[in-house]
């Protein structure tokens, strides 16, 4: 007996007793494992929220201390200052993300479809959906807003491959409509149902469609006050539009939902872990389907197979996106395309949501400095909400940011802080990606010959258009005539033929050749007054010259010609 009891494996042992153990035992163990398992990959949170009581987390927001548009509006609105708590059974991010797409309990109601038509042969449809139409009231025959009508308009821009029928589109549609406000869905082009009719297609970074859609708005309704929601990369595109024209829009304010910020950052958050190359795969899957819409425009201007072949949202911008912008690479593309850049220019008040733990947005792209720093924005960060979802209520049939942005825009409406269009002569579009070298310093010359380094520092743009054309006439004016009146003056000391009763006459030169002989002539006398002393300042300015331009040449010539330097250069230069 004990001969068998020793040549008995310890596996064998050990395989013996697990069969003494129960399978319930087993399933109960794969149980516990897998809820851990669940618990961490989906980022579930219920547990967390029932140890608080379901109380919820406070809203953190951020603005600039010396802000009017947080003591004057952001303020004022209990949302912002309250507290959110996620659907008990939606506590994920990954689940409200998910939940949101696949459900959404949108509310239900029809737009009325304008066409819109870009100049380069595009089309972008634009949905209405009237105040009328909802609460009940006097409605229009065209159900589109009257050519004197004072009631605002909402302009909405969707996210990525989204359009006026996306649940959460719906929802900020019907909340500000049911408010009183006419609200338009500005669709990408190529979605929305509308064909791709120019070579022309809308990325991430694309504003030009969303200005002119904008000038369109005010054209045809004047007396209408315009302010703007983005939403996902629709929320870029808006704080890039917003940048880029600064006090040059028509938006009285405006708002921004999940921004990713900085698609650079982006791209390199969503292949981090298994669930971000989840999205990364179903983003991906949404832009081929789009592709597939207008396979014939991108077969000719893009590579086809490359994009039937993509496996992530950066393989899509290589084969597609950087072939129709174009961009040189799907780095440059992000980094051009990134809203975080234009943060500071932001001169409209602007409201900015995203949750902390938004699966596809990440938190790390966030400019909180620049938002800090621009005291007409006011950023509101959620501990929970996942990507546009933000559920709230027992049954979640409502988002708790499109309560946050109906308040924030209706507050603002009735403050004195919209902003107004100002007029900007020129005005000019810099790109995020100028480099230091286009920006200065400079090289200026005044008029009594001293040399000076200058920065470009920024001018105020905004100018009385009334004043604009006598300001440009008198300063070319000044620019002749002052350069004639002092090298006429400086010869007339300097030369002894000019000293005569006859004036010297010139020839007015152009505007162009007024500049160039303002900025030669002082130092052509400088040079002239050089000339005239003695040797002792034409060595030392010789020296300081070859000092400057080669540091290492200069002590060799100064060991070369110490005798004669000695002799002409002050005592003063020797010693250094």
């Amino acid at each position: 007996m004990e001969s068998t009891n020793s040549n008995s494996s310890p596996y064998e042992l050990l395989y013996k007793a697990a069969l003494l153990i129960p399978i319930s035992h087993y399933l109960y163990a794969v149980s516990f494992i897998f809820v851990i398992f669940l618990n961490n990959f989906l980022e579930i949170h219920f547990f967390q929220d029932l140890l608080h009581g379901f109380r919820g987390d406070s809203i953190s927001l951020t603005y600039n201390s010396c802000s009017e548009i947080y003591e004057g509006v952001a303020s004022k609105c209990q949302t912002l200052h309250g507290r959110y708590l996620v659907t008990p059974w939606l506590s994920s991010p990954h689940i409200q993300t998910a939940f949101l797409n696949f459900f959404g309990r949108p509310p239900v109601f029809s737009y009325k479809r304008q066409i819109f038509l870009t100049p380069d042969g595009g089309t972008i449809a634009l949905d209405w959906l009237m105040s009328s139409a909802v609460t009940g009231g006097a409605s229009h025959t065209n159900n589109v807003p009257l050519k004197d009508d004072t009631t605002p308009i909402v302009v909405v821009v969707p996210g990525l491959t989204s359009d006026s029928h996306s649940a959460y589109i719906k929802h900020i549609v019907f909340k500000i409509a049911k408010s009183g406000w006419n609200v338009v869905v500005s669709n990408h082009r190529g979605l929305g149902g509308i064909s791709i009719t120019s070579d022309c297609f809308y990325n991430a970074g694309w504003t030009d469609d969303l200005r002119r859609v904008v000038d369109h708005l005010h054209q045809e309704y004047p007396q209408a006050t315009l302010f703007a929601v983005g939403t996902s990369i629709g929320a870029n595109v808006l704080v890039k539009y917003l940048g880029e024209d600064g006090d040059n829009t028509y938006f009285a304010g405006a708002v921004a939902i999940c921004s990713p910020w900085d698609l650079l950052i982006g791209d390199r958050f969503i292949t981090r872990k298994l669930v971000q190359r989840l999205y990364d795969r179903v983003l991906t899957i949404g832009l081929q389907g789009y592709a597939k819409l207008h396979q014939t425009m991108y077969s000719r201007l893009a590579d086809w197979e490359g994009i039937q072949k993509s496996r992530r949202v950066r393989d899509f911008d290589n084969y597609a996106t950087c072939l129709t912008g174009p961009f040189e690479t799907v780095d440059t593309y992000y980094r051009r395309s990134s809203s975080s850049t234009f943060v500071g220019n932001v001169s409209v008040p602007l409201l900015c949501i995203s949750a902390l733990d938004d699966p596809v947005c990440t938190r790390e792209a966030i400019p909180w400095d620049e938002c800090r720093a621009n005291k007409n924005i006011v950023f509101a960060a959620t501990r929970h909400g996942g990507h546009l979802a933000f559920f709230e209520g027992i049954t979640a049939n409502r988002l708790w940011w499109v309560k946050a942005v109906d308040e924030f825009l209706s507050v603002l409406y009735t403050s004195p802080y919209m902003h107004r269009r100002k007029k900007v002569q020129n005005p000019i579009q810099h790109s995020a990606l100028e480099t230091s070298i286009d920006q200065g310093p400079y090289v200026t010359i005044t008029e009594e010959g001293m040399v000076s380094a200058v920065g470009n520092e920024p001018t105020s743009p905004i100018v009385n258009e009334s004043d604009n054309q006598v300001t440009a006439e008198t300063e070319t004016r000044k620019i002749v005539v002052n350069t004639h009146e002092c090298d006429r003056e400086d010869e007339t000391k300097a030369d002894p033929i000019c000293e005569t009763s006859e004036p010297c006459k010139q020839e007015i030169p152009s505007n162009h050749d007024a500049k160039l002989l303002d900025i030669s002539a002082p130092l052509k006398r400088c040079i002239q007054q050089l000339s005239r002393r003695s040797k002792t300042s034409m060595w030392l300015l010789a020296y300081i010259a070859v000092m400057t331009t080669w540091p290492m040449l200069g002590p060799a010539i100064f060991l070369l010609f110490k005798r004669k330097l000695k002799s002409v250069l002050p005592s003063a230069c020797l010693k250094k």
